[in-house]
């Protein structure tokens, strides 16, 4: 059986970590939750581990092979174990890793796939990200991380959209207003 493969994609500030961990609870399915992964490799002392502590202490893009260097084992694993459904946390963030991530999803066959954007305006993004206040949240990095996402993840979404896999959910509403959508929009795939 093919499990139900969900992406959850939005700006920085969006909400996605919290509607994601509503989506976890709710449905119990598997998660990939890549920059955790990647800060636990990054501990190895090796040059992976190296390579990938450099780039997140750097606040650089990971490049995508050491991206899917976390991801194959984890999605092997949930293979191998029958996993019911997978959620990807903000991912994939570049137009050639949604179409890696196809490509691993035929080999195991799975079919089920839907994009979930929690849609906030670029404004309101920045808005969100002064008020929280983390050491990468500078004036000059959250502009960068904007910049990003419009350049990269927006081609992204597109190509969901393009491919009729896209569902869109108003990020600028109360949290659970946001949760209420997503649920509802969701539904309606997870009972295919």
């Amino acid at each position: 059986m093919s499990p139900k493969i969900i992406f959850l994609i939005g700006r920085p500030g969006s909400g996605k970590g919290t509607q994601l961990d509503f989506l976890i609870e709710d449905t119990g399915f598997e998660f990939v939750k890549t920059g955790v992964e990647l800060r636990k490799r990054a501990k190895k002392d090796d040059f992976i581990g190296k390579k990938t502590e450099e780039a997140l202490s750097q606040g650089k893009l990971i490049p995508t092979p050491l991206v899917f260097l976390i991801w194959m084992p984890l999605l092997i694993e949930f293979h191998e174990r029958g996993a019911e459904g997978i959620i990807f946390d903000g991912n994939p963030r570049k137009l050639y890793e949604a179409k890696m991530l196809e490509e691993v999803f035929e080999m195991f066959e799975w079919k089920d796939v839907i994009a979930c954007h929690i849609k906030i305006s670029e404004k309101e993004a920045y808005q969100r990200l002064k008020k929280r206040g983390r050491s990468d949240d500078t004036k000059e990095d959250i502009k960068e991380r904007l910049s990003w996402f419009k350049e990269e993840v927006e081609p992204v979404i597109e190509y969901f959209h393009k491919r009729g896999l896209l569902l869109e959910i108003d990020g600028e509403q109360s949290v659970e207003d946001v949760w209420k959508e997503l649920k509802e929009k969701v539904e309606p795939f997870l009972n295919e």
